[in-house]
């Protein structure tokens, strides 16, 4: 049975929708948020890490600690330099073994410098208690690379190394869960609608060639 015009409109509008399906779930899986991830050497010294982005965006470079270990002793660790940290008593007996200051580049400029003691917000992962140390806006198609320069030992301290990453904004990965989130709607609404176009064309071709075989002499 030769399939009718609105049959075949069907299957190109279903395919489209699984084409998008794909395309946003290869999107997914190879899309990068974080674009740098190093440990902190646990010992003076000074660490350069090149990175790219793929994406014109704001990026967040954060140290990553032990859940278990106190915010208020990881802020002390850092630099306790935040306003809600008294660092006359709360650090009093811990001191900043972490601090490290650093410095940005781009395309082999200089464009950014502080230290871990001016972090901003901090929050809680299933196994991490994860810093913000600063957030700086990013192009592609340029060369990033950051320098953290440490100057304490603190190889004395009995945790795991913290690490430094380098991460896609959080609100700028929901933007991009949420464009994923509409295409996959796009895609659902398409196959759904090319799938029922399909069925029906098809359906309705074949009633009228059973009555036409029925109802010939």
């Amino acid at each position: 049975m030769k399939l009718p015009r609105a049959a075949k409109i069907g299957l190109v509008v279903t395919g489209v929708g699984v084409l998008i399906f794909l395309g946003v779930a290869i999107w997914m899986r190879t899309a990068r948020t974080t674009v740098a991830d190093f440990p902190v050497p646990m010992h003076p010294g000074r660490i350069s890490q090149d990175f790219t982005v793929d994406y014109d965006a704001i990026y967040t470079m954060s140290v990553q600690v032990d859940r278990n270990i106190p915010a208020t002793t990881a802020s002390c660790l850092l630099g306790g330099e935040k306003p809600e940290v008294d660092t006359a008593m709360a650090c009093k007996n811990t001191p900043a073994l972490l601090r490290f200051s650093w410095e940005l580049f781009r395309d082999g400029q200089a464009s950014g410098t502080g230290t871990s003691a001016e972090m901003g917000s901090s929050s809680f992962t299933d196994k991490t208690l994860d810093i913000t140390i600063v957030s700086f806006p990013a192009r592609k198609n340029h060369k990033y690379t950051a320098e953290l320069k440490f100057d304490q030992d603190a190889s004395t301290l009995k945790f795991l190394p913290p690490r430094v990453r380098i991460d896609l904004d959080i609100f700028n990965r929901e933007d991009f869960i949420f464009a994923g989130a509409g295409f996959d709607s796009v895609g659902l609404a398409l196959c759904l609608v090319g799938g029922t176009m399909f069925l029906v064309s098809f359906l309705r071709a074949r009633s009228r060639t059973k009555n036409a075989l029925t109802t010939s002499p």
